[in-house]
């Protein structure tokens, strides 16, 4: 848990695996080991409107006495969910292996798209 890279969780997952064979806990053809959640984060370094982009998009949950946040379910991310913040920061959830981690970078590509249309935002240079 907790790890900056792929390789890192998987090296951390090997390590916990041997652990846990060690202590005698289960034996090592026992463990299934995989990744489940794998979570990005991004910055578009500007604010959003982020009730503008709720209209503009489906699937999104905005209920602002709630979150203050909203989340978005891209339906190219398979359930993972974007939550997206009004300064402009981004947080991917639930994404469960490097194809996954691609097909983010190309829904954060199509928002900053999305963004940069609103009235008085400059084009975002990503």
């Amino acid at each position: 848990m907790g790890t900056k890279s792929y390789d890192d969780a998987k090296h951390d997952l090997k390590y916990a695996a041997a652990r846990v064979s060690k202590l005698g806990l289960a034996r090592p053809r026992d463990l299934k080991l995989r990744i489940r959640n794998i979570v990005a984060v991004s910055e578009l370094r500007h604010s959003i409107q982020i009730e503008s982009l709720a209209e503009k998009l489906p699937n999104v949950i905005y209920e602002p006495e709630q979150f203050p946040g909203a989340i978005y379910y891209a339906k190219e991310l398979e359930g993972a969910s974007i939550l997206i913040f009004a300064n402009g920061k981004l947080v991917f959830a639930g994404l469960r292996n490097q194809k996954a981690i691609e097909t983010a970078q190309h829904v954060l590509m199509q928002l900053a798209r999305l963004v940069s249309e609103e009235p008085d935002r400059p084009h975002l240079g990503l």
